[in-house]
């Protein structure tokens, strides 16, 4: 029994010096730093689709990309369609608004005028840069006067919208009054140069509270955008049918260094 109790008691003393040991060598530590880290790669197929992310919130749209399957990752996601409408026949100059747009709302799926846009997107992560431009082809028919002369497309009025933080990323938009001449050269309508761009971006033809005003008014039949404009001569002959035309949108990876051209 004397045995087991100096045993005991040897251990005891053995543990209380080696705590007084460390208490002697370790300091209190309080604040430590460690690393973090995420890395990003270029969207592609294998991510899934790109979504076109409206230029307005109010009306609430839910709009579907030009192509579906669009994933990148550099890409034009929706593009502006030009309908001037049903005119009367004349012999005078004349220019014509545009029609507005229709998109459905995403709770019940009603049509609602909403303004015209042409939206990219740009996930390559290289901020190298982009140019979206747009031609225009002949307004033509299969009738005896099959081809508008002098038709041209004036695009009035626009504006950007840029969905990333950094506003002094945004690109830039056309000058006021840029013409699209039909068999022209193509015209850039918005450029995103060196470090600008990234993400989504839209050049917006038409002011939305407008767009809903004109919707209420009971005395307006069709709702017209008038940031787009057709102008006809009054010497081309005109036939009682539809003229059509083929707008063609390119975006490029080497935007012009000037920026947008000019009207």
């Amino acid at each position: 029994m004397k045995f087991i109790r100096l045993a005991t008691i040897a251990a005891l003393s053995t543990t209380i010096l080696a705590g007084g040991a460390a208490t002697v060598s370790a300091q209190e530590v309080r604040e430590v730093t460690t690393d973090g880290q995420v890395e990003f790669r270029a969207g592609g197929e294998e991510d899934g689709e790109l979504e076109v992310i409206p230029p307005e919130v109010d009306p609430d749209v839910e709009i579907e990309p030009e192509i579906p399957g669009t994933t990148g990752p550099l890409s034009i996601v929706r593009a502006a369609r030009m309908d001037f409408g049903s005119q009367v026949i004349s012999n005078q100059d004349k220019t014509y608004n545009m029609v507005a747009e229709m998109q459905p709302l995403r709770e019940t799926g009603e049509l609602v005028p909403y303004v015209s846009f042409a939206h990219v997107q740009d996930v390559r992560g290289t901020n190298a840069g982009w140019d979206l431009q747009v031609s225009l082809s002949d307004f033509t028919s299969n009738t005896q006067n099959n081809v508008l002369t002098g038709a041209e497309i004036e695009l009035v009025t626009s504006r950007i919208q840029y969905d990333g933080n950094d506003q002094e990323n945004a690109p830039m938009a056309h000058e006021d009054g840029l013409t699209l001449l039909p068999n022209g050269a193509a015209r850039s309508v918005m450029t995103a140069s060196e470090g600008q761009g990234a993400l989504a971006s839209s050049v917006v033809w038409g002011d939305q509270e407008e767009l809903n005003a004109r919707l209420t008014d009971e005395e307006i039949d069709i709702v017209e955008n008038d940031a787009i404009q057709l102008s006809i001569p009054g010497s081309t002959a005109k036939d009682a049918t539809t003229y059509t035309s083929t707008l063609t949108w390119e975006l490029t990876s080497t935007p012009d260094e000037n920026g947008p051209s000019g009207a």
